[in-house]
């Protein structure tokens, strides 16, 4: 017999889900215990109160939950044989190409890489739905950071479930339009509030050493995800070059980088990315009307701002559970954690996923579906 109430009918859904993600975040822990003797597994941390791992799951649980009611009777929620698939598929994804990228640090307070990889979760939730976006970014996030050997950091496994999850739900809103027009300035908004925050208090104490480490350069990031915002809405023309210019700030970041630490694998994939990114800006200025007609599309245009709140949501929500797991300030998680992580993420969900986008769209067009 079915529950017809509302506000019961989801509850075994979520306590379900909850318990499938605890055991896949164990299945991690063994994993990550397995390639390192210093991974950082459940056992490790505090289970229970403000800082506690299973405090912060069952929160994300809550926060579904409530997007579940709000969305209760839309078809967004269905799960069978062809959502299984693409969940096995962009979780696997995600998971073994972000491990790759998890050699890249970034600095800031906490163990951040640099991750165009965040496409894919973007990608899946938009395309396949909430549902499969959410545990291809969280299941994806639990695999990489376990082949890392880092260990399972249960905050920003949800992080990464939440970038997928979130750019599912614009299939609830039958005008695109609107929602597309509102999400613009919220994102907009939002990412400036961001960038004045980070220039009026730029300077934080290192984690390690606790010396002030000067944090400004980082403002100017959160202000590009604005401009690039705006550019893919109100004129896509401009786009091509927008590419070209990430390519010569990675390519820029690799030579300082050398310059100041040394050669590494790690810099040794930011030469890679800059190549890539590179021959890249040179397919779409060779294809520039059809990139500017593909970001016209109303669903490209969907999936760069919704992927965008997407990143500020889930990057959002793993940074605010640091100010209790890790006892940071208010600043100390936005400046120093959030902008780091959350700021590239916007970029390459911006400049990539409406690549991404295309590509499978041509590759329907061709198979027929």
């Amino acid at each position: 017999m079915s529950i017809k109430n509302r506000y019961l009918r989801p509850l075994p859904y979520i306590i379900i889900g909850t318990l499938v993600a605890v055991i896949l975040m164990y299945i991690g822990e063994f994993i990550a215990n397995a390639r390192s003797d210093e991974a950082w597994g459940l056992a490790g941390q505090d289970e229970f109160g403000a800082a506690g791992w299973v405090t912060w799951i069952i929160a994300a649980a809550v926060v579904i939950y409530g997007i579940y009611v709000w969305a209760i009777d839309q078809p967004i929620w269905t799960v069978g044989t062809r959502e299984v698939v693409y969940m096995a598929l962009g979780a696997a994804l995600y998971g073994m190409l972000s491990w790759v990228f998890n050699t890249v640090p970034v600095p800031s307070v906490s163990l951040v890489s640099l991750r165009p990889t965040v496409v894919i979760p973007v990608f899946f939730g938009f395309a396949f739905g909430p549902v499969v976006g959410f545990f291809t970014g969280f299941m994806g996030n639990v695999l990489a950071d376990a082949l890392t050997g880092w260990g399972v950091f249960p905050a920003w496994d949800v992080a990464n479930g939440l970038m997928g999850l979130i750019p599912g739900l614009i299939m609830v809103f039958k005008n695109k339009s609107r929602a597309i027009s509102v999400m613009v300035w919220v994102t907009t908004g939002l990412l400036l509030i961001i960038t004045i925050l980070t220039f009026t208090s730029p300077l934080l104490p290192d984690t390690w050493t606790g010396e002030p480490t000067d944090f400004t350069s980082w403002a100017w990031v959160p202000a590009l995800g604005a401009v690039l915002v705006l550019v893919t809405n109100f004129a896509p023309r401009l786009w091509p070059w927008l590419t070209g210019i990430m390519g010569v700030g990675v390519l820029v970041k690799a030579i300082s980088a050398t310059v100041s630490d040394g050669f590494d694998s790690g810099i040794a994939i930011l030469f890679i990315w800059a190549i890539l990114l590179g021959l890249l800006s040179y397919y779409v200025f060779r294809r520039g009307k059809a990139i500017e007609a593909a970001l016209s599309d109303e669903d490209t245009k969907v999936i760069v701002i919704w992927g965008t709140l997407g990143v500020i949501v889930g990057i959002g929500f793993a940074s605010i559970a640091d100010i209790w797991i890790n006892g940071y300030t208010f600043m100390v998680a936005l400046v120093g954690e959030f902008v780091p992580a959350a700021g590239p993420n916007i970029l390459f969900t911006v400049l990539l996923t409406p690549l991404l986008y295309s590509a499978w769209k041509e590759a329907q067009s061709q198979t027929g579906r």
